[in-house]
């Protein structure tokens, strides 16, 4: 029976996880590998490396189809990589016109121009938790910066592995919640190194994540200060102290603290959400529980004082544990050790377990790996039954030409039929790559649907000095056909001299054409004379590719990770003219 299989990646501060999922028609889920391992340093990059080669070797061979052996089997491997929820940023996007899913995809992508916190160019964005009612859409943002994917993805490069698909960790813990039976408002809090992951799930799905700096290295710190030993001796030591004792109960103090703002960012969250007419959230309600998970929530009686402080029901949280009641997930190991593995870190693999879950999902699952990444991949596998399929028509004319040449060796006009018949199934092969060359071709130059957006971004680039000239009018016809779409607005300006400005920038400008400008007529305003013209104009005929290069800009090949940060201002719409013209005016 044919089967998915995913490897998920999970590197950490100091620890990298993997685990390795298989998933038949039956809708079963196998774990059938898993390993860690641990790297003190993690800025030496040469150690990191050396670890993560040593983790995907403990893997062994990994049954990988290819060849022509692809083309019949219907297995699949994919390599799923985990991103910190630190190093992601999450933007609920309301008011959304109401759209169909291709429809929301491209209405996303113009509004989250003006939400990123970075520059468009150096983002990578998807969405997720769809709401839709009659009138109008509202998504989830998620961002992150095109460099932070990219070092991940070279660590995994230097092994020889590529990605299919990065999924952020918050995704991930909440994959696992709901698959076991999180049904209730509960906040899971996965403990880490350095961070700590907070997700707020309510009716099975995930409404709410941060990350703050606080994990179980800092308990180690602290420890080694007041006890005065080694930091390898007090991470021994945490693990015999009571959170509630000397000297740990400083760390569980701020621990809870923390705990404290994160649920207060809910319940803000679902405040503002509500305003938009979603279901009022019981964060108050006696049923809501607080799972804890990770290394750090082994602490001894770590459980019992959060409980107590905050009067939340609280439980150790093994993932692990939780899928193989509520999931059926069969652990099937496939090498020794493997239980030994999962029996010491179970409780950690929330993240790992999570990408595995959600890169069995072909539909709607969440990925941040880039677009031209994507690509490469789906070239790939194009070219890999390209050349499968043509080995296989290798073989079977050299078949043919093999029985020929046993059968009817003695007979040249044989020879030359089979050449014949060569030559005839090569005109064809060669008409249909060059009929793929075409269709590839074109799907590449689909047409772009312009929206009001993209012709308020252009002519936005043109009215620079409101100074000098100002936009009181703005009306577009026919924008469905762009060959017959007709822009008509109305300027006033201080001087004929920047009219005249202004329609030569529009001749030249690439996009518009047969700007047509009406009568220059002059009023009095404020003692000051103020020239009044209507424009006409058209669209060319490569506006259209000219506003898909504008809205989708090739990335730059190398940005610095720790550039700055230029805010986005996004484009001027019709209200600023008219409100600038009607301040002159008073």
């Amino acid at each position: 029976m044919a089967k998915n299989r995913v490897v998920a990646i999970d590197i950490g501060t100091h620890t990298a996880k993997i685990v390795q999922l298989e998933q038949s028609f039956s809708t079963t889920v196998h774990l059938t590998n898993a390993s860690v391992v641990t790297y003190p340093d993690k800025d030496d990059r040469l150690q990191v490396y050396e670890s993560m080669k040593h983790l995907w070797d403990s893997l062994g061979d990994l049954p990988v189809e290819s060849g022509i052996r692809s083309l019949f089997n219907r297995n699949k491997t994919e390599i799923a990589l985990a991103l910190p929820r630190s190093l992601v940023n999450t933007k609920r996007l309301s008011n959304l016109p109401a759209a169909t899913d291709e429809q929301l995809a491209s209405i996303v992508a113009i509004a989250a121009e003006a939400e990123l916190p970075f520059r468009v160019e150096e983002a990578i964005f998807t969405y997720h938790d769809v709401q839709q009612t009659p009138d109008t859409s509202s998504v989830e943002l998620i961002s992150t910066r095109r460099t932070t994917v990219s070092n991940y993805l070279d660590i995994l490069g230097q092994i020889g592995v590529s990605a299919s698909a990065v999924t952020p960790s918050m995704i991930a813990i909440a994959e696992v919640a709901a698959h076991s039976g999180c049904t209730k408002p509960t906040f899971i809090v996965d403990i880490g190194a350095e961070q700590a992951d907070f997700c707020f799930m309510q009716g099975g799905k995930l409404r709410f994540s941060r990350s703050f700096r606080f994990g179980g290295n800092h308990l180690s710190e602290h420890m080694s200060r007041t006890l005065n030993i080694d930091v390898e001796a007090a991470a021994e030591e945490e693990q015999h102290i009571s959170a509630g004792e000397t000297p740990a109960n400083i760390w569980t103090i701020q621990f809870i603290s923390e705990l404290r703002r994160s649920i207060a960012a809910t319940t803000h969250f679902e405040a503002e959400v509500n305003t938009g007419g979603y279901r009022d959230p019981t964060l108050t309600d006696t049923e809501t529980e607080l799972w804890l998970c990770g290394g750090g929530a082994r602490i001894p009686d770590l459980v019992s004082v959060c409980e107590a402080e905050l009067n939340i029901s609280t439980q150790l949280w093994n993932p692990l544990h939780a899928l193989q009641q509520h999931a059926g997930i069969d652990i099937r190991p496939m090498r020794p050790g493997v239980e030994a593995i999962l029996d010491e870190w179970g409780d950690t693999l929330a993240v790992p377990l999570g990408v595995g879950l959600n890169a069995l999902k072909s539909a709607d699952r969440v990925s941040l790996l880039p677009k031209e990444a994507v690509e490469t991949l789906t070239q790939t596998a194009r070219q890999r039954r390209l050349f499968a399929a043509a080995g296989l028509s290798v073989l079977i004319i050299g078949g043919m030409l093999f029985g020929g040449y046993m059968l009817q060796r003695s007979q040249r006009y044989r020879n030359e039929a089979v050449e014949a018949q060569l030559t005839y199934y090569a005109q064809p092969m060669s008409a249909a790559k060059a009929q793929l060359g075409k269709e590839l071709a074109l799907t590449d130059m689909l047409a772009h649907h312009i929206s009001p957006l993209d012709i308020l971004h252009a002519l936005s680039e043109m009215f620079g000095d409101r100074t000098q000239v100002a936009w009181t009018n703005f009306n577009i016809t026919n924008l469905h056909e762009p060959a017959i779409a007709r822009i008509t607005f109305n300027l006033e300006s201080a001087s004929h001299n920047a009219i005249n400005t202004l329609l030569g920038a529009l001749d030249r400008s690439g996009v518009f054409t047969n700007v047509r400008p009406g009568e220059v007529t002059t009023i009095s305003q404020n003692r000051k004379q103020v020239f009044q013209v209507q424009v006409r104009c058209n669209l060319t005929t490569s506006a259209v590719k000219a506003f898909a290069k504008r809205r989708y800009p090739l990335p730059e090949p190398h940005i610095d990770e720790v550039a700055s940060m230029e805010p986005y201002v996004a484009p001027p719409v019709l209200d600023t003219f008219e409100n600038e013209m009607d301040e002159k005016t008073e």
